[in-house]
């Protein structure tokens, strides 16, 4: 394992992984899916709770899935849900994507989500994901870009927590508006024939903007609430106005959280076989 770990903002406490546990493959990496196949290897870096890697594993079976992350519980509420569907096809393993522990042009395909934005070098990772992808193999990235959020009606204390959240992204040396980059960071590390989109992930019915809302409460309880009074950023009152403005944010009529997240696919030596 690396000694230069990053600091993840997000952190690892209930909120952050239901957060993460909501998204598959379908919801979360549809502009990927045509590119894979049956009995491609597929390496899903920064897995998380691996809902997105269990899909890849129905979709290419019998090929190989593998899913990596840095953080160790992570990795095993991951292999508790690949138990649980009995995939024989996948596993998970405690991994730094600036050290895969795998040999050169090992995988077909790989694919990474809100990685990159977490990452101080995310040019490092991607020539390490170059390395162990084959010869016309695939990536594919999905990539959070705040500057291109929507959110309606405006409330300050939701404002002044977004606000934060992003300064503290930038005390880690992280970019909350990578996610515009990934196709110029692609051709950089060496990857060709780029395809970049952007899509939102947008919340608008009460149901999902209620526990929106609930989940952001946790993530102040769980983490970013000492962060931010820790350096002196906010009081505890300013801390709890910041969840009370998001329970309140979820009741507002016509109310709209739109995330906005950049996407790209590329190939290793420009010669994708899976197009």
């Amino acid at each position: 394992m690396s000694k230069d770990r990053e600091q993840y903002t997000m952190g690892y406490g209930p909120a952050a992984t239901a957060l993460m546990a909501m998204r598959s493959a379908q919801s979360h990496a549809a502009f990927f899916l045509s590119f894979l196949r049956p009995g491609m290897s597929v390496l899903d870096c920064g897995c998380g709770p691996g809902t997105v890697t269990l899909g890849f594993a129905q979709l290419v079976a019998p090929g190989q899935v593998v899913g990596t992350d840095i953080e160790a519980s992570q990795v095993a509420l991951a292999n508790d849900k690949a138990s649980s569907r009995s995939l024989a096809n996948l596993h998970f393993e405690t991994a730094s994507i600036y050290e895969l522990p795998f040999a050169d042009a090992s995988f077909d395909a790989v694919f990474m989500s809100a990685l990159l934005g977490n990452l101080r070098e995310p040019g490092r990772g991607l020539r390490e994901v170059h390395r162990v992808l084959k010869p016309g193999g695939v990536i594919g990235v999905k990539e959070f870009d705040h500057g291109g959020d929507i959110v309606h009606p405006p409330e300050p204390a939701m404002a002044k927590c977004e606000e934060l959240y992003q300064r503290l992204r930038r005390e880690y040396g992280h970019d909350p508006e990578g996610g515009r980059k990934i196709g110029a960071f692609l051709l950089e590390a060496g990857f060709r024939d780029l395809r970049v989109s952007a899509s939102y992930e947008a919340l608008s019915d009460a149901k999902t903007l209620r526990g929106a809302a609930q989940v952001f409460v946790g993530l102040l309880a769980e983490g970013w609430g000492e962060a931010f009074s820790s350096r002196g950023w906010a009081s505890t009152e300013d801390i709890k106005a910041m969840g009370d403005a998001w329970l309140r944010f979820a009741e507002f009529p016509g109310a709209l959280f739109a995330a906005a997240w950049c996407e790209a696919v590329a190939s290793k030596d420009g010669a994708n076989q899976f197009r």
